[in-house]
């Protein structure tokens, strides 16, 4: 088998030509780009535009620049791709995007968050050179959030045979599952672009985690010319090793296509093994036990990189969201980079995937929607950790309407026809009647629900299982919390405070039946939706996590909830609360602080809170207790304390039966002295891509951190990388993302490294606010086991 008898497939985010605005005959072959700016995709050029009030995305939009670009990029082919087949595939370009190759337009895509895949073999010039042209327009603000503007996920070129496993073309089941046994289908679409009928044999084997073959398969078929045709194969695996979120086992079935002696194709899918239901007994259950969701909303831009998907920027942000006891992501609210999915299935994520927000333009015959949605099923059905398809998201006014029961039923009916494993839902709007009520009866849309998915309304529950015994129900979206001051008195069982305790039991623990968890709204904060706070405010900051990815205090008691592991963790309401509702949302959860540095004495005391799931806390205040109080005895289980303003040591100590099982301290810091670097990892991979997450600190004489520094730190870096953004996670700021400084608040920021294509070592160094200069180095290894 040579090289040319494969399916080749080559990242193509490299050496990209880009500029703003719409240059006339931009699409043609000899157009001169001389003077566009070179770079690399994944791009977004929303993230470093100018922010301003006036920018036409408005508040939903984060006041970003929206426009036209375009992209180019010349290339030449190896002489090995003669007679192939020759594909571009573009995973995300936000967002009207059409492409040319050589002057030829090849392709065109609208819906900016699911990728599509061009055939570029007619127009291609093998031994001379290539030029591919896109544009993309994104002059209006489409959703309710930062959508980022340009090529922002990965761009592939792959050669392949005229005989091949079609785009996306493979959909992997498992029907019959038990501990003896697993009968996994494969179902593959070939396709055969040459003008001539072709006999072929298809062969799938079975890798198991351990890389072992468990099963082959082989199959004769004949696909037409220009056409394609489906092959369904069942293999059986003696012993199945399960997919499930403690142990995330992939299997991956390869398929192999053959014409006599000539091998056409090789097609690599991963999947998983495992079982899922429902029932208003267990909520959801995985592999025949119950799992009770446990999950964080999530929208798609990463802070100082904007919407540009590095796969490393993903991946830190699921490795937090895990940090915190979650076991879901809801993926909102529509399809995310495929890389998403893979590092979902690889942690072990259960997955609620979106497909879109409203259903404006929608039609019951499908106009408006099918093409969309049936690409989203087709390019994510084999991800084991997706648990649910979500074909919708607060659509109302559809959801109050007959109409809207009628579309929901299509789409419904749609995903069950072309992908049946898994339950199909929407996200209800709170609203439940046409007059905007957000009391009253559920819209009558909800029984046409798989599972009965809703937004904000946990304190409906009870009522709503009286109409609907048979439905499992799943909050979409909850608050971190409900009410703007956590020492108002609240009753345990007061579901308005803590939504959590209409999930499990306040007193018993005992999780509800017929309710299969939740997800909370959001987990990490987002560009755009920033319309209850001016300008400059560009996003949404009422979240449990920072662009940075730094965790704010609050999401630890979501952890406290969340997680059985022991935690315990200290937060103090600031003092200037009151005075800066506008900076803290007016909520004063979101305005908690971990540090033991306020102004002697002013005030006199301090309300601190205490965030466990240990029976007994006890605090000490410089080595004096303060005394020991029972989680039993408060409401939401949070512990409150009211502690002399004093400086020194603040230690919370939680116990169960007598010992101790976690502590957390706060220590006052004194003036700051020098900066601190420290990255999230390190060595670097030499991909162009891989990325080191550097924290930058402002510490005192003892290494403590300085809350109350608020310095510009200048960042300068040398050797095989590039600093690609800075943040400190203040969305009033209103300097760069992109620069080479960046002030602190809370006496922290962070800025983004990125790898080059060469190995070597990067020295990055930090200077400013008389802190002096601090350098780290940073290895960038050729591959990753160097």
């Amino acid at each position: 088998m040579t090289a040319q008898q494969l399916r080749q497939r080559e990242l193509f985010d490299f050496d990209w030509l880009f500029i703003k605005g719409d240059p006339a005959s931009a699409h043609a072959s000899d157009f001169d780009d001389s003077s566009w700016r070179r770079l690399d995709l994944p791009h977004d050029w929303s993230v470093e535009g100018h922010w301003a009030e006036e920018n036409p995305s408005g508040f939903q939009g984060g006041y970003c620049e929206l426009g036209n670009a375009w992209y180019r990029k010349h290339f030449r082919l190896p002489e090995e791709w003669r007679g192939k087949r020759v594909l571009l595939e573009i995973d995300g370009a936000y967002n009207h995007s059409d492409v040319w190759i050589n002057g030829q337009k090849v392709g065109h895509n609208d819906y900016g968050y699911i990728g599509y895949e061009c055939d570029l073999t007619p127009w291609i010039k093998l031994g001379g050179k290539n030029v591919i042209a896109v544009r993309v327009d994104n002059q209006v603000q489409s959703q309710r959030w930062y959508t980022g503007s340009g090529i922002y996920r990965h761009v592939w070129l792959s050669a392949v045979d005229a005989l091949r496993v079609a785009h996306w073309g493979t959909y992997i089941t498992t029907p019959e599952v038990s501990d003896d046994q697993a009968t996994v289908r494969a179902q593959i679409i070939l396709r055969n672009d040459s003008d001539d009928a072709i006999s072929c044999i298809v062969a799938t084997q079975l890798v198991a985690p351990s890389r072992d073959t468990v099963g082959t398969v082989e199959s004769s078929v004949n696909v037409s010319a220009r056409g394609e045709q489906i092959v369904t194969q069942i293999i059986r695996v003696a012993k199945p090793q399960r997919w499930d979120i403690e142990s995330p086992r992939l299997y991956r079935a390869i398929n192999t296509v053959r014409a006599g002696e000539r091998v056409t194709d090789v097609y690599e899918t991963p999947f998983g093994i495992r079982t899922m239901d429902w029932s208003v007994k267990n909520g959801f259950m995985l592999n025949g036990r119950r799992v009770v969701i446990k999950g964080m909303n999530l929208h798609a831009d990463w802070g100082a990189l904007g919407t540009a998907s590095l796969d490393r920027a993903m991946e830190r942000r699921l490795q937090v969201i895990k940090e915190m006891g979650c076991n879901a992501v809801r993926l909102s609210h529509h399809p995310h980079a495929p890389e998403m999915l893979d590092l979902c299935d690889r942690m072990g994520l259960l997955v609620f995937a979106e497909s879109v927000d409203k259903w404006y333009g929608f039609q019951p015959d499908g106009t408006g929607w099918k093409d969309d949605l049936r690409a989203f099923i087709q390019r994510d059905r084999n991800h084991p950790s997706i648990f649910i398809w979500s074909v919708g998201n607060e659509v109302v006014p559809h959801q109050i309407m007959r109409e809207g029961t009628l579309l929901y039923r299509a789409m419904q009916d749609f995903v069950h026809e072309f992908e049946p494993t898994r339950r199909v839902t929407i996200a209800l709007h709170p609203q439940r009647s046409a007059d905007g009520s957000w009391d009253g009866e559920l819209p009558d849309i909800a029984q046409s629900m798989d599972v009965i998915t809703m937004n904000y309304m946990t304190r409906h529950y009870p009522s709503d299982h009286v109409k609907y015994p048979n439905q499992v129900f799943l909050s979409g979206e909850v608050q971190p919390h409900q009410i703007y001051d956590l020492d108002i008195p609240r009753k345990p069982t007061d579901h308005a405070a803590q939504t959590w305790f209409a999930v499990q039991d306040y007193f018993t623990n005992e999780y509800v039946d017929y309710v299969a968890g939740q997800f909370v709204w959001a987990g990490v904060d987002y560009f755009g939706e920033a319309k209850r706070w001016l300008w400059p405010c560009k996003g949404n900051n009422k979240n449990l996590v920072t662009t940075c990815g730094f965790r704010k205090s609050f999401s630890y008691y979501h952890q406290s909830l969340y997680t059985t592991e022991p935690v315990v963790w200290l937060a103090v309401n600031p003092p200037d609360f009151e005075a800066n509702l506008r900076k803290y949302c007016g909520r004063n959860w979101n305005a908690l602080q971990s540090h033991w540095n306020w102004q002697v004495g002013n005030p006199p005391t301090l309300r601190v809170y205490s965030f466990t799931n240990a029976p007994v806390v006890e605090l000490l205040l410089n080595g004096k207790s303060l005394g020991e109080k029972r989680l039993v005895d408060y409401g939401e289980r949070i512990i409150t304390w009211d502690v002399p303003n004093e400086p020194g040591t603040l230690k919370a100590i939680a116990k169960r039966d007598g010992a101790i099982i976690a502590t957390h301290e706060l220590k006052t810091a004194g003036n700051a002295v020098r900066l601190q670097l420290i990255p999230d990892r390190n060595p670097l991979i030499a991909s162009g891509q891989d990325l080191a997450h550097v924290e930058v600190r402002a510490v005192d004489a003892n290494g403590c951190l300085a809350p109350q520094a608020q310095t510009m730190a200048i960042f300068t870096i040398g050797g095989p990388g590039t600093i690609v953004g800075v943040d400190n996670g203040d969305y009033n700021s209103l300097e760069s993302y992109k620069a080479n400084h960046r002030e602190l608040r809370d006496g922290r920021c962070l800025v983004i490294v990125q790898s080059v294509r060469e190995p070597g070592t990067i020295r990055l160094s930090a200077r400013g606010g008389g802190l002096g200069t601090t350098a780290i180095e940073i290895e960038v290894q050729s591959t990753s086991g160097a």
